[in-house]
């Protein structure tokens, strides 16, 4: 090792180092925290934090930038450069996310309000409130939500069915090692998906509203659910109109988009024209038209009625982004299709649609995930309690009488996001292949 190199890597220490000083001297000359208003306040934190934040992403850049003088000089700066951003960036995404951890956080708590009182002991950040106390960590927030819930014979059958298919869904990656062959393997996996799909929309439709009550202890009379106990019949109503939306959706996107993309008839240009004019008002401005139309069609506090009109809003966007999807897609494949012999229908449903799966795919989880999460439409047209969705249902915890449940609202915050999150990962690989990889001869 050369002297120049030895000298950059003692002053990479000796920055890590005098970087770590700096930072620890500014949190452990903070003044001692004081209680205002109930909580716990420390005097200019905000400015201390701050500097450890510009300290941090400079000491991490000057380290950067002394490893490329030692290593590569004429990348030094773009070194330092990458290593400052990419600190900026984690440290940006862990103060986004932090509200998601603090959710999950409260969720675990036996405390159903954030309002307590604060311990006098421990650490800064718990005795504040930024973080929930650990010795407070419990289950029972989600006991209350799933204790009122019950669950037919086969019920539990068809989640048995849908759990060894995931089981076999995910062996088959690794059925290469004992002898199965690449598209044997690509089969079973197929099988395993449909088999997951069949046994979870069936699980989906099986779930009634009687299924949701508590018991007296006294006689075992039933009673009506509690508020927290109709949380898993929310989340069944809203994968039931969100499901059923996103394939209306894919339904409507796919025949119009390849009706604008491939033919040319009269009013096209100003059809879409109006689909971009629609998408300039927020859904909002339409509210008192739908409601009038769903109350003239008796569709009102149906699911029908919501997934109608979830579904009519879903048809401009979507179909905008199928049609641009096919103008990227070369005609060849279509017209050697209808040289052998098919007809226009054909070679939409035989090439065009096997070659769109992942934009299909995206529109299903755009319309899905828009609607999972809605609430205004949903709750203006939605009335009984039986047919809320995770959205309508999560704001009747913060109309309570005497004080917001914020356990039991962040337990059922935590259950119904499950769903997206599985989803998401189910579907990421197929987002992202390509299917028309070799689709024409060179």
């Amino acid at each position: 090792m050369t002297k120049g190199r030895t000298i950059h890597f003692a002053s990479m220490a000796a920055v890590a180092l005098l970087v770590g000083v700096a930072i620890f001297a500014l949190f452990a000359t903070a003044p001692e925290a004081i209680t205002r208003d109930r909580m716990l306040v420390v005097p200019g934190a905000w400015k201390r934090f701050l500097a450890a934040f510009v300290l941090a992403i400079g000491g991490i850049s000057g380290i950067a930038y002394l490893y490329g003088l030692a290593t590569r000089p004429m990348r030094a700066a773009r070194y330092a450069v990458t290593a400052g951003t990419h600190i900026f960036m984690w440290l940006v995404i862990l103060a986004v996310f932090y509200p998601v951890a603090y959710l999950v956080a409260v969720s675990l708590n036996r405390n159903d309000t954030l309002a307590g009182a604060l311990p006098r002991a421990g650490n800064l950040l718990v005795r504040a409130g930024v973080i929930p106390n650990p010795a407070d960590f419990s289950l029972v927030q989600f006991q209350k939500i799933l204790a009122e819930t019950h669950v037919y014979w086969y019920q539990w059958l068809l989640a048995g069915v849908m759990l060894a298919a995931v089981v076999v869904l995910v062996a088959t990656f690794t059925l290469h090692r004992v002898g199965f062959t690449p598209a044997r393997a690509e089969q079973l996996r197929g099988y395993a998906g449909w088999t997951i799909f069949g046994a979870a929309a069936a699980l989906i439709f099986s779930v009634q509203p009687g299924q949701f009550f508590g018991t007296r202890a006294s006689d075992g009379a039933r009673l009506p659910a509690s508020i927290g106990g109709m949380v898993p019949l929310y989340i069944r109503n809203t994968l039931l109109v969100s499901g059923v939306t996103g394939i209306m959706a894919v339904l409507l996107s796919t025949t119009a988009g390849y009706a604008f993309s491939r033919l040319k008839f009269e009013g096209r240009y100003g059809t879409l024209l109006g689909f971009v004019f629609v998408q300039m008002f927020p859904t909002f401005m339409a509210l008192v038209a739908i409601f009038y139309l769903m109350s003239r069609l008796d569709l009102l506090n149906t699911f029908t009625g919501l997934i109608l009109a979830y579904s009519g809003g879903a048809i401009a966007f979507s179909s905008w982004i199928f049609k641009g999807y096919l103008d990227s897609l070369s005609t060849s494949l279509e017209e050697a299709a209808m040289v052998d012999g098919a007809t226009r229908w054909g070679s939409f449903w035989r090439i065009i649609l096997p070659i769109s799966v992942p934009m299909l795919l995206f529109i299903f989880l755009q319309q899905f995930i828009g609607t999972y999460s809605e609430f205004i439409l949903a709750n203006t047209i939605l009335v009984g309690q039986d047919l809320w969705t995770v959205g309508v249902g999560l704001r009747n915890f913060s109309t309570n009488q005497f004080a917001t449940q914020w356990g039991a609202m962040a337990a059922a915050a935590v259950l119904g996001s499950l769903p997206i999150l599985v989803i998401f990962y189910s579907f990421q690989n197929a987002l992202t292949g390509q299917f028309t990889a070799g689709g024409v001869k060179g």
